[in-house]
């Protein structure tokens, strides 16, 4: 019995960090998508959101940001985007610092353009922006999300 504890052990302490690097590399795989295919690409810390009821049934939820660095798009300070979502969707934001990809009507406005378009906070993500900054700067967005 002991031995099969040991074992055990064994396998989930060298599979752990396996999985952290398989985890963290679909996480940058996935942002790096974001940043071909949006307008504007920072990183931001969330302050505040809102949530209306719109007339569709569905709910209009306002995310109000500190911006702490752009990589893509106009450098702001401050920003606040809309994310629609179906009606009665948990309104879920933490502290923490994490990384946005959002598009820009033709008003000015940023939206969130869905699914994978927010990422967390990771020495992954932020090794390949201080190599890749240049050029996610100048990536051009005509063919992405935001139509």
């Amino acid at each position: 019995m002991k031995k099969i504890f040991i074992i055990v052990f064994a396998f989930l302490a060298l599979t752990k960090p396996v999985l952290a690097n398989v985890t963290e590399s679909l996480e940058l795989n996935g942002f790096k998508v974001a940043s071909e295919n949006v307008q504007f690409l920072a990183k931001v810390k969330i302050t505040k959101v809102e949530a209306f009821q719109e007339d569709d049934n569905s709910e209009k939820h306002v995310y109000y940001a500190d911006v702490l660095s752009t990589y893509k798009g106009k450098p702001i300070k401050s920003l606040n985007y809309d994310m629609y979502v179906e009606a009665g969707e948990d309104v879920i934001f933490n502290s923490e610092p994490v990384y946005i990809a959002l598009c820009v009507d033709e008003s000015g406005n940023f939206y969130w353009p869905g699914t994978g378009s927010e990422f967390k906070s990771s020495l992954a993500i932020e090794s390949w922006l201080a190599e890749h900054k240049k050029e996610v700067a100048t990536i051009s967005d005509s063919i992405g999300w935001c139509k």
